[in-house]
């Protein structure tokens, strides 16, 4: 790898698109250099439908990433989601011709390759195949590498998605003149950025509710074992607030992300929220804080009742211990107590975290997947696979920031990028 090789992370979501920048040093160590976020266009529930608008909102994000280092990436680690991401389970199964011999990887490896043959939809390819377990002469095993016996068999969760969704993507970030290194599923990224090791193994719930849609995923003892897409996001809370007040999408949004929460009964009725319903400050109106909430929590009901279904489906309903909500959406006020009350865990938002020296930054959920998308890209590198950017608990920590992000931290609740 050349020096100082420069890496973007990039979530292009259904209202905004956020980037990382950071660097490899000749020593492996990574530096997170800047970042950005600017609204998206042309993106439907995490769906790219118009290739210009959607470069031209990538390009914006960058160009600003560009003044700030005076630097282009090497590499580009994008995100992706939407409706059209499905997700099954299959397995493998191989004879051995001798079972004295102990199981290599490379054994391993193959047998899962084969997944990538299954027999998919018209116009479907696979994203990701993550192995659940495997099965040596009938025993159940974490992992087969160093067994031995006569008969392998691999269980696997499978990705799938739209090959011409991948596509766009692909198009959009060429047409910005970069080069797609690699494409993650986007709540598989943010849950890098925001689980602990402990909460992966014990079972948790990650829920990123993004504009378009919310992205869940089941993990248990340290592995993925279910991906979910609801087609439900913060965009329809918005739609809600605007067809109610009469007011501009941009006002519904505001009204969302500074006074909106969540818990009706919590709120009070003699709370007045004053807005204008046009640009130019003409026509002031207000709706009361328990009027907002009463719209939030509807919409918001039924996120909840897809993913306590999604749940029950997974089959992981008894060993789930927690939950842990990010993304945009996860910073509407008293969300972790309502999604406690109606799923009966241990709820908490998820913040990507930096530590410098002995001080510890957070910053906003809105981040989550551009930060987890980054760690991501540089656990695929392997000359920097080691010593990736602090962002939890145990990792390498980053030995400096560059003044460039001191803008985006708030060690206490950062709501910087909806404001």
């Amino acid at each position: 790898m050349k020096q100082n090789s420069c890496v973007a992370a990039i979530d292009i979501g259904t209202t905004k698109i956020a980037a990382i920048v950071g660097s490899v040093e000749p020593s492996g160590r990574i530096l997170v250099e800047n970042q950005h976020c600017t609204f998206s266009q042309g993106v439907n529930r995490g769906i790219v439908v118009n290739i210009e608008d959607t470069t031209d909102s990538i390009r914006s994000c960058l160009n600003e990433l560009y003044r700030k280092q005076g630097v282009r990436p090497d590499r580009v680690v994008v995100g992706i989601a939407g409706r059209h991401i499905e997700s099954r389970q299959s397995s493998a199964q191989r004879i051995r011709p001798n079972p004295r011999k102990l199981i290599s990887e490379e054994e391993v490896n193959s047998l899962r390759q084969q997944m990538y043959n299954i027999v998919l939809s018209p116009g479907q390819q696979i994203l990701h195949v993550i192995p659940q377990e495997y099965i040596v002469d009938g025993r159940p095993l974490a992992k087969a590498a160093g067994c031995v016996g006569n008969v392998l068999v691999g269980n696997y969760h499978i990705v799938v998605c739209d090959a011409s969704a991948v596509e766009n993507i692909r198009m959009c970030i060429e047409r910005c003149g970069l080069t797609m290194d690699s494409l993650v599923l986007e709540p598989i990224a943010s849950a890098n950025a925001v689980l602990t090791a402990e909460e992966k193994d014990a079972g948790v719930v990650l829920l990123d509710i993004g504009g378009g849609t919310s992205d869940m995923l089941i993990y248990y003892k340290n592995i993925v074992r279910s991906t979910t897409v609801i087609p439900r996001g913060g965009e329809v809370i918005t739609g809600d607030i605007r067809e109610v007040c009469r007011v501009s999408y941009q006002m519904a949004e505001r009204l969302k992300c500074e006074y909106g929460a969540c818990f009706e009964d919590c709120c009070s009725q003699d709370i007045i929220i004053p807005f204008y319903r046009d640009t130019a400050g003409r026509e002031q109106s207000s709706i009361t804080q328990k009027t907002l909430a009463e719209i939030i929590d509807y919409r918001m009901e039924e996120i909840i009742e897809s993913v306590n279904y999604a749940i029950r489906e997974s089959g992981y309903e008894k060993e789930v211990a927690s939950m842990v909500l990010t993304g945009g959406g996860a910073q509407l006020a008293n969300l972790p107590q309502l999604f406690n009350l109606r799923t009966g865990l241990d709820v908490r938002v998820g913040y990507p975290r930096v530590q410098v020296g002995s001080k510890r930054y957070t910053l906003s959920p809105i981040m989550a997947t551009s930060v987890g998308l980054m760690m991501n890209g540089y656990r695929d590198d392997r000359n920097a696979k080691s010593k990736i950017v602090g962002i939890l608990d145990g990792i390498p920590i980053v030995e400096r920031i560059k003044r460039g992000l001191e803008g985006i931290f708030d060690e206490k609740n950062d709501r910087h990028f909806l404001s």
